[in-house]
Formats: C-alpha cells, structure tokens, sequence
C-alpha cells in the first residue's frame, strides 16, 4: 500500500493544484522564452529533447503502472497537475542537457559527462530508497532500485541522443 507524500496532499488541495500548475505554466514559458532568443536556432532543438525525454517518462509511466510495475498515490492527482508534471520534466531534461553540453566542451568533458550519468543514477536510488521507506510509491514483479537507477540513465541518454542526433547529420 502506497501512501501520499506531503507534496502529493498539497498537490491534491485547490490551492496546492493552483500554485503546483502555475510555477510549472512560468518555468516553461521561462524556457521557452530563452528557447525564442535570436541568433539561438538551437535552444529549440535543446527543448524539443527535453519534450521527447518527458514524453518518453511519461509512456514508462503509463505501461509500468498499468502493469503494477510502478506505484504511487501520484497516477490519481488532477489531470491539469499531472500535465504540469510533464512541462516541469520538460524543464528539467532541457536544463540537464544544456549543463551536459556545457560539461562536454570542458576540457575532460567524457569524463564528466560519465560523473553525471552516475550521479543521476545515485540521486535516483537515494530518492527511490527515501520514497519507499515511507511508501510514498512501491515497485512490484521484482523491479528494485537499481533498476530504476538504470532507467534514470536511460531517461537521460535518450533526451541527450534526440538532441545529438538530428545536430550530428546536420554537420
């Protein structure tokens, strides 16, 4: 049994859904506002990987939970909420990629690019192993959290292949 974390009973009130749906509306229409700048052609290609990541978390969340895979009180927030779940995702996956592109054109940027890719999997296992301890969610047919720590990264490789990708047979 699952229960609410105290973000998901705030996100359940007027107020919580309101403010929850309002900070996510200004931080994408921040990011796409940065995304518009001239001479910057790019950004969008950057935003639409974050788009194609969070559609991408979003389907994993559709066939795990469907599947008892993936389970949380967070499937039965308003709709409006869970949308605003996938802008603010969107944002996230943007930003991360615009930092890994900031990493790799350091001087040994490999080296921390595969520094990111193992802390996001150690911040997905600590957050993971924090949320079922208070059975904010629960995994179910064997799935652990190194497993989800894999699918973080995969997440995550993914948003950065759809933004590489389409730039690299472009050159």
């Amino acid at each position: 049994m699952v229960v609410d974390s105290p973000f998901t009973e705030f996100a359940r009130t007027s107020l919580g859904a309101g403010i929850v749906v309002g900070v996510a509306v200004v931080v994408f229409t921040g990011t796409l506002l940065w995304a518009s700048q001239r001479g910057r052609p790019d950004r969008w290609s950057l935003v639409a990987a974050g788009g194609i990541g969070a559609t991408f978390i979003a389907l994993l969340n559709i066939v795990l939970r469907s599947a008892g895979i993936w389970r949380s009180t967070d499937y039965t927030l308003p709709i409006p909420v869970l949308v605003s779940f996938i802008l603010l995702i969107t944002v996230l996956l943007t930003w991360a990629v615009v930092f890994y592109r900031w990493l790799w054109r350091r001087r040994g940027g490999p080296i921390f690019s595969a520094v990111l890719l193992g802390l996001i999997a150690v911040l997905t296992m600590v957050g993971d192993e924090f949320a079922l301890a208070r059975r904010y969610i629960a995994f179910g047919d064997g799935y652990t959290v190194w497993m989800d720590a894999v699918v973080a990264v995969v997440i995550f490789i993914i948003t950065v292949l759809a933004y590489e990708l389409p730039r690299s047979r472009m050159a």
